[in-house]
């Protein structure tokens, strides 16, 4: 999983898909990152992003409870319209691709 800290800002580019076969591991990468340190806010970029599961939406809760300075940029449309179904758009900011 690629990731980034700039200016403070950590950017987790998430890709293919975050289903409950590989949401796990794909969580525990995320808190390896996290361990790390070094930054105050996250931004998840899901421009390759494929599909998301109940099990990834809930990766992004999490992260969202940890960082209150959390975004998800470049968001495909059929995701976008999942995030928008179940109400995230009224938990954090979520910029469209």
């Amino acid at each position: 999983m690629k990731n980034k800290i700039e200016n403070e800002i950590l950017t987790i580019y998430l890709e293919g898909e975050v289903n409950s076969y590989n949401a796990e591991d794909i969580e525990n990468e995320i808190e390896s990152i996290f361990s790390k340190g070094g930054f105050k806010g996250v931004r998840l970029d899901l421009n390759d992003l494929t599909y998301i599961s109940s099990a990834g939406l809930r990766i992004i809760v999490r992260i969202k409870q940890q960082f209150d300075d959390t975004k998800l940029l470049n968001v495909p449309s059929g995701v976008f319209d999942i995030l928008e179904m179940v109400g995230f758009l009224n938990l954090m900011e979520i910029q469209r691709k």
